[in-house]
């Protein structure tokens, strides 16, 4: 009888640690939303089809979870947990790379090679950081694009740039980075834009 008493009193005591538990953390995931550039004139438009494959990337930045370096520098990166990008940062940068050039009339078309139309231009990328920067200082994010615009009749490399951008962030909070690093990836979109609408001056069109 009081093997059972005692028995009894620990499943008690075990079932009221289990109900007082705190809840597990909860998912969250992440896009990034890009605002549409101004549509450029027609003279400094591409003359033929931009094609923009998935952006290249190595390691953890293939990867969904949020990136940060708690000590603000890019040597020790760690990934967050319960915090995600909605698709690997190639493919949603890729996305809205597409949609900010064809709302920018950078060509006649802008598409992706899924499509399978044979472009006259394509444009590669590599993410070189793409990150939350929490120490060393107030918060910040930090974005680096190495993008390229290529000429594929003749295979000429008409733009190559790395585009680094350094913001600050409202506040502590992931909410607050990914507002950051939204506006780093319009920044430094804008600035390939404005490189690619200086070289479509130059370009003639080229009998394929």
């Amino acid at each position: 009888m009081m093997r059972l008493v005692l028995l009894t009193l620990a499943a008690s005591a075990l079932a009221g640690c289990l109900g007082s538990a705190p809840p597990l953390p909860r998912d969250h995931y992440y896009r990034i939303l890009i605002a549409a550039p101004r549509a450029g004139s027609a003279d400094r438009r591409l003359p033929g089809i931009v094609s923009v494959p998935p952006l290249e990337a190595d390691g953890l930045l293939r990867e969904r979870p949020l990136l940060f370096s708690a000590s603000g520098q890019p040597h020790e990166m760690q990934q967050h947990d319960y915090h995600y990008w909605t698709d690997p940062p190639t493919r949603l940068l890729q996305g809205q790379l597409v949609d900010y050039l064809r709302q920018g009339r950078i060509a006649q078309s802008v598409v992706t090679p899924d499509m399978r139309v044979r472009p006259d231009f394509e444009v590669r990328g590599r993410i070189k950081r793409f990150e939350r920067l929490l120490g060393g200082g107030a918060p910040r994010v930090f974005v680096e694009l190495e993008l390229a615009l290529i000429g594929l009749a003749d295979d000429r490399l008409l733009v190559l740039q790395s585009y680094a951008v350094e913001r600050p962030s409202r506040a502590d909070s992931v909410d607050a980075s990914i507002v950051a690093l939204n506006l780093a990836v319009a920044e430094i979109f804008d600035r390939f834009l404005a490189d690619a609408r200086r070289t479509a001056l130059a370009v003639r069109p080229a009998a394929r």
